[in-house]
């Protein structure tokens, strides 16, 4: 290879990495929205900017911790005795968190109702 295969190789990467970080950073924009439901109750509906950095939940058991990451949410603490909320991980863009003993759901995703389709059958 030559030099300048070199430093188009390079250039090629430093583009993709820029677009990778442009990419994490635009994804918590005003349309991602948090939904928490509690026995099919609406606890809260919010924007992801507007969602506070520490979010506690009183439930039946406890309480369950939900902290905002930079671009999603996960679940910190639970008093459900298997922990899977917690075990799973953060969320971000779109995605669900759901304790089962608690009854409680975390949902992010998109305000627009009935955007684009998810997928089309034929």
């Amino acid at each position: 290879m030559r030099r300048n295969d070199y430093l188009l190789c390079l250039v090629v990467i430093l583009l993709a990495l820029g677009g990778l970080y442009y990419q994490a950073q635009g994804t918590a924009d005003s349309t991602v929205t948090v939904r928490i439901t509690k026995s099919n109750k609406l606890v809260t509906e919010q924007t992801l900017q507007a969602f506070p950095a520490n979010y506690t939940l009183a439930t039946t058991r406890g309480t369950i911790k939900i902290t905002k990451t930079g671009t999603g949410l996960t679940v910190t603490e639970a008093p459900c005795p298997d922990k899977l909320c917690v075990k799973q991980g953060a969320i971000s863009a779109s995605g669900t968190i759901v304790c089962i003993p608690e009854g409680v759901i975390i949902e992010l995703g998109s305000q627009q109702e009935g955007g684009a389709h998810d997928a089309v059958l034929r």
